[in-house]
């Protein structure tokens, strides 16, 4: 999967978009997204996924899969912030707060209200910059995001140290692959048992292998001549949309707009 994200980013049909055309528009919408309203938050993530499947033709199950996983994680936070304890004979004092509760011993158990709808506003406005963020990372490769950072004097450090982490990213994936098919090939992850000593055994591998491949790594940027400093070139020749800039102007002005509207109401 990591490796058909990197292939999506080269071949959708906004490729040839200038990729400052598209980063500042991404990154406009995930502005209007932090101030806004959960509603505007709503149609922000209906309006980035028409713009990921319908206009960059990523297919929708993969968008939806790879969102999934994101909302999986976001989901994971909500308890914290919907559920709450307290001693028993404090009950009657969060009563009106609470939605639902259940008496455990001496403490009682419930939702907050409160909870609830900071639960709702934290999980659109993380929802909205997650489509935002996808949007970016399905159109615009990541050379070419580099390339923007660098014209926009991003410390060259930062870029490095970007690069470096990407690239990472795909070696980690790639060791835990070959170890995952080498353990099924044995007969590992068969039985509750089995799946439990083939975990233990890859997460110890996966460390020695990492580091064996980073050496490796290393190794291949000292024999290329590594000074320092990573380049990376794109010939990619770019096609400004008119139709695309003005249709996401009036976008976000209609955002802007309706979140005005919604918080006057």
């Amino acid at each position: 999967m990591h490796h058909h994200l990197d292939a999506y980013a080269y071949t959708n049909r906004l490729r040839s978009l200038p990729p400052q055309q598209k980063l500042s528009f991404a990154l406009v919408v995930m502005a209007i997204a932090l101030v806004a309203h959960p509603i505007t938050q709503g149609l922000i993530v209906i309006w980035l996924s028409i713009w990921t499947v319908g206009y960059a033709r990523i297919p929708a199950r993969v968008y939806g899969s790879v969102l999934g996983v994101m909302l999986v994680f976001l989901l994971t936070s909500i308890p914290a912030l919907v559920l709450e304890i307290v001693p028993l004979h404090q009950r009657a004092m969060v009563q009106e707060n609470s939605w639902a509760g259940l008496v455990l011993g001496n403490w009682y158990g419930f939702i907050s209200q409160p909870g609830l709808l900071q639960a709702v506003s934290v999980g659109m406005r993380s929802l909205a910059c997650t489509a935002c963020l996808l949007f970016i990372l399905f159109t615009i490769p990541f050379a070419e995001l580099l390339t923007v950072l660098r014209q926009c004097r991003v410390p060259t450090v930062f870029i490095d140290l970007l690069l470096l982490m990407y690239r990472f990213i795909f070696l980690l994936l790639d060791v835990l692959t070959q170890l995952q098919l080498a353990q099924r090939a044995r007969g590992g992850y068969r039985t509750r048992q089995r799946w439990m000593q083939s975990a233990g055994l890859l997460v110890s591998q996966l460390l020695v292998r990492s580091l064996q491949r980073y050496q490796q790594f290393s190794l291949g940027l000292a024999a290329r001549g590594f000074n320092g400093t990573l380049h990376v070139d794109s010939n990619v020749s770019y096609c400004y949309s008119k139709r695309y800039a003005v249709e996401s102007l009036l976008g976000c002005v209609g955002l802007v707009v309706l979140d005005f509207n919604v918080s006057s109401g």
